[in-house]
């Protein structure tokens, strides 16, 4: 396909459809464009009233978005199986390249959504010096695709990585990388507890937000603030090693409570577009602490009604044992909130590498919409261990078009 018919495709076509120009220009301000741009941080006027930026000296305070009645409507939730997307590059230190949607071309219909995985290394390599091409060809890449399978277009999930995804410009500002253990491999990772940190991720946000809020195909971000290796806010490495180095660099529980309890604050000018939070048990050294993240849970299923971002709750590990894995204390509270009618609670999960179609069923009785399941990936066969029609089927069970029986 030559430069042409991919410039004229991603200014055409959304879901198929041919858009008017001026929504055009919102989809896809940076389609053709791989240039980076500088932008100074902004202000949370700004933020509020327009995709403009304007000089100013930011902090956490300034950029935040205060709560107030909500002048936008919030994007539908993805509705069904998302494909999670290749992780390799995440766990090499290798930017993300393109997304690539070949591997579901025997799959349309099977699916609702895709993730867009990027560091955010990749799209501020220098404070303030925004490179959004990366993000721009991976979402031109789902509307090529989605204008050749008009009838099963796929909608996007963006997940940035922060703590193992920062720019080495915020580790040089908020301290040396701290080196921990995950999965047998020792990782260095960026102090994410700190104040410089903390800072320098909310304006990314804030400007990540101010561009892609209302493109129509981005329906979902995920939160990564207080992450260190993974995408899970309350995911910390219990190797020894790791606490030992993590307090070393000054990390405790009070400060980690600290970051999460302000996490959704980051995600503030994402007004259109619903966060999906990641929940387990806050390891502590007096034992997983379930009652600290019941409060997060709650903040964020509270987080809309407030004026803050309408905020989904779910667990990165469901499994058909779900409810007896050392997150089951989350599986429980997730009961608690959706059974509360006072409750607008909506729910994701993603599943273990090991898909079966009982994690599926789990994932319906804990009142799921969506469920990311795994790429194929190195030893693991992913979604791609099952046919296009029992895909299918879970897909619609999880849009409550049909039941599911295992």
């Amino acid at each position: 396909m030559d430069q042409l018919e991919i410039k004229l495709r991603c200014s055409k076509f959304v879901f198929g459809k041919v858009l008017p120009t001026l929504l055009v220009g919102v989809f896809f301000s940076g389609c053709g464009s791989s240039k980076a741009e500088t932008l100074n941080p902004p202000s949370s006027s700004a933020i509020n009233s327009s995709h403009s930026t304007t000089s100013t000296t930011t902090s956490r305070s300034t950029i935040v978005s205060p709560p107030s009645t909500h002048g936008s409507i919030v994007k539908e939730p993805i509705v069904g199986l998302i494909d999670m997307g290749v992780q390799t590059p995440y766990s090499e230190n290798l930017p993300f390249p393109p997304i690539n949607l070949s591997p579901l071309n025997s799959y349309a219909g099977s699916f609702a959504g895709v993730v867009i995985n990027e560091s955010w290394s990749q799209l501020e390599p220098s404070n303030g010096v925004y490179d959004w091409a990366p993000l721009d060809q991976s979402l031109a890449n789902v509307q090529i695709w989605n204008s050749d399978h008009p009838n099963s277009p796929l909608a996007v999930k963006l997940r940035i990585f922060a703590g193992h995804g920062a720019p080495s410009w915020v580790v040089s500002e908020s301290g040396p990388t701290v080196a921990i253990e995950v999965h047998g491999v020792v990782e260095g990772v960026g102090q994410w507890w700190t104040t410089p940190f903390r800072d320098a991720w909310s304006t990314f946000q804030h400007a990540l937000a101010a561009r892609y809020d209302s493109n129509p195909l981005i329906r979902e971000v995920s939160v990564s603030s207080c992450t260190s290796s993974t995408g899970e806010p309350f995911v910390i490495s219990g190797a020894i090693v790791s606490r030992r180095n993590l307090a070393a660099a000054g990390w405790t529980i009070a400060l980690q409570e600290q970051c999460l309890s302000q996490a959704l604050a980051d995600y503030s000018g994402w007004h259109q577009t619903l966060l999906t939070f990641a929940f387990n048990p806050l390891p502590t050294q007096q034992g997983p602490d379930q009652a600290f993240t019941n409060q997060i849970m709650l903040q964020c299923v509270d987080s809309y009604k407030s004026g803050g971002p309408k905020c989904a709750v779910g667990n990165n590990d469901v499994s058909a044992n779900a409810s007896l894995s050392a997150s089951g204390p989350t599986y429980s509270e997730i009961t608690t909130l959706t059974a509360n009618p006072s409750n607008d609670t909506q729910v994701y999960f993603q599943t273990t590498p090991l898909l079966t179609c009982s994690t599926i069923y789990t994932a319906l009785k804990y009142h799921a919409s969506s469920v990311e399941v795994w790429s194929p990936n190195g030893r693991y066969r992913g979604f791609s261990a099952f046919s296009p029609s029992t895909l299918s089927l879970w897909n619609k069970a999880l849009a409550g078009g049909s039941s599911l029986g295992c």
